[in-house]
């Protein structure tokens, strides 16, 4: 089984998932550490607003999970756009070529999608130094390149690295440490989010 979907997982945690993938998810669970690890920080939100009806969450937590279930978020007065972009192509959903053989773990290749931006991520694991090296570009359906354009990685609520994309659109973050890591894209017309970009030891 592939890693669970936040969608799944949210809908297991509020018991709208059928007998069947109940069990699957849960047998997933019991063997992926990456999985488990998110499930935890739903349980943490979840069980600190259920306990304390007077519990007022962080403005910026709230933001985060209501942006997390709507593809675009409309702006406060004065305030930036926020969007989450779908993920539309990913080669571990790919089958295995027949009689291909390869040495070490092929790269992965992603596809995100926000309006009529793309992000197109590819990301090398070396299994020496237990790192990985993450390398994208920002495409509009439009003509222009996102020259100049501020891209950020974050992992347990924290900005970890920081570059900006060239004269094309391109960015790369070079052997950064493996762990879960979201990816966002400050555009002129609002953030773009990438939510899961990639799971802790996968």
């Amino acid at each position: 089984m592939r890693h669970v979907t936040v969608e799944n997982l949210v809908n297991y945690m509020d018991g709208l998932v059928s007998n069947v993938e109940k069990s699957a998810l849960e047998t997933h669970l019991t063997s992926c550490k990456d999985c488990t690890e998110v499930k935890q920080e739903f349980q943490s939100l979840m069980t600190g607003l259920r306990e304390d009806s007077a519990f007022e969450p962080p403005a910026d937590l709230v933001k985060w999970g209501v942006e997390l279930f709507q593809p675009v978020m409309q702006p406060k007065a004065g305030g930036l756009r926020r969007f989450i972009a779908s993920l539309v192509f990913d080669t571990f959903d790919q089958p295995a070529l027949a009689g291909v053989r390869r040495v070490g773990a092929p790269p992965r290749q992603l596809l995100f999608r926000a309006g009529d931006v793309d992000v197109d991520v590819k990301i090398e694991s070396m299994e020496a130094n237990d790192r990985i090296t993450l390398v994208g570009q920002v495409l509009s359906s439009a003509t222009k390149f996102f020259d100049n354009t501020p891209v950020k990685l974050e992992s347990h609520g924290i900005v970890r690295y920081r570059t900006r994309t060239n004269v094309v659109g391109e960015f790369s973050f070079d052997e950064v440490p493996k762990d879960t890591y979201h990816l966002s894209v400050d555009l002129p017309e609002g953030q773009i989010t990438l939510f899961c970009v990639h799971r802790g030891n996968s």
